[in-house]
């Protein structure tokens, strides 16, 4: 299998330890190999953060990693409800962790750009990494939750 990831990700620390093998470095438009399904987005950030959003043409779905947390308030400690609902991080309608936006913002316009891209490909359902998926009206609840960039 050939392994792909986020520029910049072969150098982290944590990454090496760990002896992970990345093949190629993903960019700002999907290789060939499966570019008639999916279409990508690169989301930059300060200090070489880099999300790359995944969308899916046929089944209108897209696939993010940190760039939304949706996390169930059922699911987490009970002392830890109240904060993360204060940061926004929580469900029915999450977003960035603050850390991230502020990651984020240092590269305001590109990334705006690239999550109004995000929104402009009309998803049915956005699937996260961390909590509850949108699995209708991704579109809306998608812009919802990147407010704090677009």
């Amino acid at each position: 299998a050939s392994t792909w990831a986020a520029p910049v990700l072969r150098h982290r620390a944590q990454v090496r330890r760990a002896g992970v093998r990345i093949d190629h470095d993903l960019a700002a438009a999907a290789p060939e190999a499966w570019s008639k399904d999916l279409d990508q987005v690169v989301v930059p950030g300060a200090g070489g953060f880099t999300e790359i959003a995944f969308y899916h043409k046929n089944s209108r779905t897209m696939v993010l990693t940190d760039l939304v947390l949706n996390l169930e308030p059922e699911k987490l400690p009970f002392i830890i409800r109240p904060a993360a609902r204060l940061l926004g991080v929580t469900a029915p309608v999450g977003k960035a962790p603050i850390y991230l936006r502020m990651i984020i913002k240092r590269k305001h316009e590109q990334a705006k750009a690239a999550a109004e891209r995000l929104v402009a490909f009309q998803p049915k359902r956005v699937i996260f990494s961390h909590g509850r998926w949108f699995h209708k009206d991704g579109t809306t609840l998608l812009r919802h939750s990147l407010a704090w960039l677009l």
